[in-house]
């Protein structure tokens, strides 16, 4: 009885795991990955910045309980918000996706619980305030604006080995 060689042994068992694998359904739709702020390109931040502030007034107006205390007027400021808050816009594009389990809308529910009481905690120790009257400060476009130029200049300096 002959031995296999290495290669034609891992080449015989990757050829049985995709027989193994079960048929990928052609109507799928490839999920989108979440989106990682700190690593975004300044295209990437160009196109989801928009995205993101039209998501979290859309959640004001449902969840008419976040008040200040949980996304204040300048929550594009605080990168920690950002980032909470992409991730819960992330999870319910999930949750909601054709094709996801029916108790998808409910673990989508116990995630902004979650994230609520996460944000919560972030906005207590923010020093810009709480209401309308603060809703004054640096105003959105101007932030967005040299958030990416700041990661043009980032890509930049990478992209030159500096």
């Amino acid at each position: 009885m002959a031995t296999e060689t290495p290669h034609l042994d891992i080449a015989r068992r990757l050829q049985e795991q995709r027989q193994r694998a079960p048929r990928q359904n052609p109507d799928r739709v490839e999920a989108t990955p979440p989106v990682h702020w700190p690593s975004l390109g300044p295209l990437d931040a160009q196109r989801e910045w928009p995205l993101l502030a039209e998501w979290v007034d859309a959640l004001r107006v449902r969840y008419q309980g976040l008040d200040s205390y949980v996304v204040p007027a300048c929550w594009y400021e605080h990168e920690s918000l950002v980032v909470a808050l992409q991730a819960l816009k992330d999870h319910e594009r999930v949750a909601y996706e054709k094709g996801s389990p029916g108790s998808s809308g409910t673990d989508w529910h116990r995630a902004l619980r979650d994230i609520t009481a996460l944000l919560r905690e972030f906005t207590a120790d923010l020093r810009c305030g709480h209401g309308a009257e603060y809703a004054q400060g640096e105003p959105y476009e101007e932030f967005v604006a040299e958030d990416i130029a700041r990661r043009r200049r980032r890509a930049a300096t990478v992209a030159l080995g500096q």
